[in-house]
């Protein structure tokens, strides 16, 4: 004897299909970010890098903005930059 199954029984079941489906989708999503991808580098305002440099923030702005020898990402007003080249510029000036 067959047994017979309501739309909505049918429809529950469904749901749960796809969302476990989902799930595992973003898990292995998850794992690929977390896992796979290198690591982003420091990004740093020409604040923040003042601060840890403890270099004035014109000088700073100088050499990254007027004279480009540091690359750069603008971001609204602010001026990104790879704390890991200022370290590269400041190790060839010594």
């Amino acid at each position: 004897m067959k047994k017979v199954v309501s739309s909505r029984e049918l429809t529950e079941t469904a749901k749960r299909v796809a969302q476990s489906k989902r799930l595992k989708s973003l898990q292995v999503r998850k794992n690929y970010v977390m896992n796979e991808l290198p690591d982003a580098p420091p990004l740093l305002c020409i604040n923040e890098l003042a601060y840890k440099t403890k270099l004035p923030y014109q000088l700073l702005r100088k050499i990254i903005v007027e004279e480009h020898k540091i690359p750069y990402v603008k971001i609204s007003n602010k001026y990104y930059v790879n704390y890991n080249h200022v370290l590269k510029y400041m190790d060839e000036l010594s």
